[in-house]
């Protein structure tokens, strides 16, 4: 993407939109199952969507077959969204303003 596009985040945004649907924000890419067979399934269709559009994955950032995550700053599991711990402690440990 060219420097100075002043939407660049948004165009990425709307780019990434149309190769993943629903499944992703900016650059985190989500694929998840409430049923375990479904999950080879769904990443099987990820992964060519990857191919398909040559995005390319850091293998270092990328975790799979976990029950629960960190996602965009909160906790995400099967019981649900709930706050980061490391978040409530750091506002915790603010003095008084």
């Amino acid at each position: 993407m060219p420097f100075g596009l002043k939407n660049a985040g948004a165009t990425y945004q709307r780019c990434m939109l149309l190769c993943f649907i629903d499944q992703v924000y900016v650059d985190d890419i989500v694929v998840k199952t409430k049923e375990s067979d479904g999950l080879i399934a769904d990443l099987e269709e990820t992964f060519a969507n990857l191919r398909r559009f040559r995005i390319k994955l850091n293998p270092k950032k990328c975790v799979f077959g976990v029950p629960k995550g960190k996602l965009l700053g909160f906790m995400v599991s099967e019981r649900g969204i709930e706050a980061n711990q490391e978040k409530i402690d750091a506002i915790q440990r603010m003095g008084p303003i």
